[in-house]
């Protein structure tokens, strides 16, 4: 049976998808398995359409990594306004990714994760000393291709995105996209913005 929290997970995942927003309510829902079930199926089937049209040959879904980034954007968001919690743990509540973190995991994740960015602005509004603002900084710099325009290059970690074609070509488009200067000149992804841009350059993006 689907329960009405069951159904408020994946209806706020669905909304988030189609609209790239997160629906906020001043209540903390739990997440059930039940619910995290029907999110990692809908995610899926989101990926599975979405990767039709990625350059070569598209990772497999990571459902794991899915339903974490999920769970991350939708407990942050409900956070930014039940703080009638701020007693619990925020790391046990929006807990650190365990699994490997590969271009499957980074590619999947990024279904939910692309959208945390805007609920670390609207955190950062509606309280900057919030220590939620901190932790959500950190996730979206330890996943950082979500983050690209948000986060600099400064030790970021490149090695699983460097060791597939298909992520390193998104990475370099999502840079090319957002003009994200602060990454184009990293050793990894140079060539590949120059090689997408070719003989554009002077009239798409003078500064490189």
């Amino acid at each position: 049976m689907t329960t009405s929290s069951d159904n408020y997970f994946l209806s706020t995942t669905r909304h988030l998808r189609a609209q790239e927003e997160m629906l906020i309510y001043d209540r903390f829902t739990p997440i059930t398995t039940k619910a995290e079930q029907l999110v990692g199926d809908f995610l899926r089937e989101e990926y599975e359409r979405e990767c039709l049209n990625y350059p070569g040959r598209a990772p497999d879904f990571e459902p794991g990594a899915a339903i974490w980034a999920a769970r991350i954007v939708f407990i942050a968001s409900q956070l930014l306004l039940a703080r009638d919690k701020g007693g619990r743990d925020l790391m046990q509540v929006l807990p650190a990714y365990t699994g490997r973190k590969t271009a499957a995991a980074i590619l999947s994740a990024d279904l939910c994760l692309r959208c945390l960015p805007d609920v670390i602005d609207k955190a950062i509004e509606i309280s900057p000393d919030d220590e939620l603002v901190p932790l959500l900084k950190r996730v979206l710099r330890d996943w950082h291709y979500s983050g690209v325009g948000d986060v600099a290059d400064a030790e970021l970690d490149w090695a699983s995105i460097a060791g597939d074609e298909c992520l390193l070509r998104l990475y370099a488009d999502r840079v090319i996209e957002r003009k994200a200067a602060e990454l184009v000149n990293t050793p990894v992804l140079r060539p590949v913005v120059m090689a997408a841009i070719g003989d554009h350059q002077d009239s798409f993006w003078k500064e490189l």
